[in-house]
């Protein structure tokens, strides 16, 4: 009997041991997680203007900025022939640019063209413009990069879009709330 209750003793000492270094284990694999990078963004200021001929335009002037490795996607939700006029500038970065951007329609890189699938590093400002068309639909998305590997390593971007307002009364840009 005496026997017995050392085996159960040993067994439950053995069980607190394990259970005490998988716990532990745990915590540690938890402190190590890669922390994400920070993005926050402005909307500095919307307008609506009417050209010579009557058509109706949203001008959006916004500022972000973006740690090291984020994005920021801007999603515009456009009719056929739409004409999309976008410039951006970043801050002088001390890394001499670091921020890729390029626009997509669906799976398809449509700015600029035969890029690769992720942002590379280009110069600090750009401007583009480009008609949508029913070969690449009418949604596409605006995606800046910080190509930065140092997560703190932030970069600030001011960029203006201009496109017609959609007829429809729906809201044409988003901004989707990920931070990636």
């Amino acid at each position: 009997m005496a026997k017995n209750k050392f085996i159960i003793i040993l067994l439950l000492i053995l069980t607190a041991s394990l259970v005490a270094a998988l716990s532990s284990a745990g915590c540690t694999a938890g402190t190590t997680a890669t922390p994400t990078p920070s993005r926050s963004y402005n909307v500095v200021k919307t307008s609506n203007i009417v050209d010579a001929e009557g058509t109706q335009w949203q001008i959006y002037q916004l500022t972000f900025t973006l740690g090291g490795g984020a994005n920021f996607t801007i999603d515009l939700n456009l009719t056929d022939g739409s004409e999309v006029d976008c410039w951006y500038n970043t801050e002088q970065p001390t890394t001499g640019g670091s921020v890729g951007f390029q626009v997509k329609a669906g799976n398809s890189v449509y700015y600029p063209e035969n890029a690769p699938v992720s942002p590379v590093a280009s110069t600090t400002s750009d401007r583009f413009s480009f008609t949508t068309t029913e070969v690449y639909g009418t949604s596409y998305r605006l995606i800046f990069h910080n190509n930065l590997a140092q997560i703190n390593a932030n970069e600030t971007i001011y960029a203006e879009l201009m496109f017609p307002v959609n007829a429809s009364g729906e809201d044409s840009i988003f901004v989707p709330l990920g931070t990636n």
